[in-house]
């Protein structure tokens, strides 16, 4: 008996060091809950600068990729007097076959079209046409013309020193996305992979600024391998003034992992894994408050640079998924409510009767406050307002999370500090 004790205060202890070291470091990025072992070259669409796709999108630069996709800037040519450029995301093949096939696992091209007919939307992607290229009469390249838009907010986060954001461009930034959020939950939209690289900025450039911007990149070779996202204004910094960061405009993008409200989600797991919210772990309660979720994340890591929730594997002892529900109830300082365990699928493989973790024992309560303390980088008066947002974020009853709607009414957003200085480096 003595023996057991030991061994569980040890692996407490252990587990209390490793989380004590995840405080002080997490990667830069999150990378997809979707993505897979590299994908072979020939999955994705191959561009040359001066291709014309449908006799009409005519291909300029590669402005980004990711996991499912490549997005191409073109010249519209229908106006011969004045053309203008757009931006087409071609999905690769894998994901177009996703989207068209029978089970159809990837739900975008049906989101898209869904949120063209609810109306243009300055803080959304807006499909202007779409289109499929084809191989042997088969289709096997969707493409979704869309709006050009800028740089993301994970690229721009990354150039600040400690990766943080002022606390006032958070809240400009926030407050769009909450925006954005409301709009697509509004109509039955969850879009389950929220993240500062899915978050774009909206270009100040017009035809004519993208036209001498284009000059000026080397195009070294055929084929477009490298991304060149459009550049931001000069004034538009990590550490910019109030006043330049009241002025940024961004919209949330990358609808590939979207879900629909009242069908079964076609895929068992949503979102980076350092952002996933509980219910998506125990496989209960899908609705849109994981998106809710990732927003408490996401305005914890921009304003310190750290990611909120840095679960460890510890081997044989722990998963990674234990300790992230430990963590999640440590921070919260809430246990799971019974029926929510009950409902869950995976409820019984984490949970005992009592909501008890099986292979967590002890667990090390720490408040936001002192978690966005301990990076010394807020103001004193900023730390309580920003954790209770970050906190009405958090609930582990998704039930108890606010909406989108109600979450932007939150003081945090209408929160003006005496001193509101440019962060510290």
């Amino acid at each position: 008996m003595g023996g057991t004790l030991s061994i569980n205060k040890g692996l407490s202890c252990l587990r209390s060091i490793l989380t004590s070291l995840t405080m002080y470091w997490s990667p830069a990025s999150h990378p997809s809950a979707t993505q897979k072992a590299a994908l072979e070259p020939s999955d994705f669409f191959v561009a040359r600068r001066g291709d014309c796709l449908q006799g009409r999108y005519r291909i300029q630069v590669k402005l980004g990729g990711g996991v499912h996709s490549n997005t191409f800037l073109v010249v519209d040519e229908r106006n011969a007097e004045k053309p203008s450029y757009r931006a087409v995301k071609v999905l690769s093949r894998d994901a177009t076959r996703d989207c068209l096939g029978g089970d159809k696992y990837m739900l975008e091209v049906d989101v898209m079209q869904r949120l063209r007919e609810s109306g243009e939307h300055d803080t959304l992607p807006h499909l202007r046409d779409m289109f499929e290229i084809y191989e042997a009469k088969t289709p096997v390249h969707i493409c979704l013309v869309m709006d050009v838009l800028g740089s993301d907010l994970g690229a721009f986060r990354r150039l600040s020193p400690n990766k943080s954001l002022p606390p006032y461009t958070v809240r400009v930034i926030v407050k769009q996305i909450l925006d954005a959020l409301a709009h697509l939950h509004s109509i039955g939209i969850v879009h389950t992979d929220i993240k500062p690289d899915n978050m774009l900025f909206r270009t100040w450039m017009g035809d004519d600024d993208i036209s001498k911007w284009l000059r000026g990149i080397p195009f070294n070779k055929d084929v477009l391998d490298d991304s060149h996202p459009l550049d931001n204004l000069p004034s538009v910094t990590w550490n910019c003034p109030p006043h330049v960061a009241q002025n940024i405009k961004v919209a949330l993008v990358d609808l590939g992992s979207a879900q629909l409200l009242g069908q079964p989600p076609t895929v068992n797991q949503f979102s980076a894994f350092s952002l996933r919210a509980p219910e998506v772990i125990l496989h209960s309660d899908f609705t849109p408050a994981v998106d809710i979720w990732a927003i408490g994340c996401i305005v914890f890591e921009m304003l310190v640079g750290r990611w909120l929730f840095h679960p460890v594997d510890g081997g044989e002892d722990w998963s990674l998924e234990d300790d992230h529900l430990a963590k999640m109830m440590e921070f919260t300082g809430e246990r799971f409510p019974q029926d929510m365990i009950t409902r869950a699928q995976f409820g019984s493989d984490y949970f005992d009767k009592k909501g008890s973790l099986h292979r967590v024992s002890d667990l090390f309560p720490v408040s936001i406050e002192d978690a966005l303390r301990n990076y010394d980088i807020l103001s004193s008066e900023e730390i309580g307002p920003a954790a209770d947002f970050i906190r009405a974020c958090i609930r582990l009853d998704p039930r108890d999370r606010p909406t989108a709607k109600e979450l932007a009414s939150h003081p945090w957003l209408r929160f003006f500090p005496a001193s509101d200085d440019p962060i510290r480096p």
